[in-house]
């Protein structure tokens, strides 16, 4: 098991906590992103293979096949430990003025989906709030949701 030193006491936490709100990030803006091709009449696997073999590409991208156009949201991590995750990542930017936009959205969003969710599934289900909001589904030859 490989040991990075990160700093001072706390500071691998930190880290830990902005690298899963960027893990969520990417699968809520890659998310976001293939359900305004899917409306513009795109097919979701045939945007994210496209993404996926540009500069788009995330390994949150490359799992959005597996995970979510399966609809199996399986990916083992749960919704409140991201969310927890996000919101220690929302305080550290918030406690060190840093002016930051994007991590507090990450984290209400997180938060938003557990409350609406719970807790206890998977962190990909967060994808299931943002095609509420977007009214159709990230599978393929799916229709509406709302």
């Amino acid at each position: 098991e490989k040991v990075i030193r990160c700093g001072p006491l706390g500071s691998g936490d930190a880290v830990k906590a902005v690298n899963n709100v960027l893990n969520a990030a990417h699968v809520l803006l890659a998310s976001e992103g293939v359900l305004a091709l899917k409306k513009y009449g795109v097919d979701p696997a045939t945007a994210l293979e496209v993404i996926n073999s540009s500069s788009g590409m995330s390994l949150q991208t490359q799992r959005l096949p597996t995970y979510v156009l399966s609809r199996k949201f399986d990916f083992g991590f749960g919704l409140a430990l991201m969310r927890k995750d996000c919101g220690i990542a929302k305080g550290l930017v918030d406690d060190l003025n840093t002016g930051a936009t994007l991590i507090p959205e990450v984290y209400r969003l997180m938060q938003t989906a557990e409350a609406k969710y719970g807790g206890n599934i998977d962190y990909m289900r967060a994808a299931n709030y943002l095609e509420e909001l977007a009214g159709c589904e990230l599978s393929p030859n799916s229709e509406d949701v709302g």
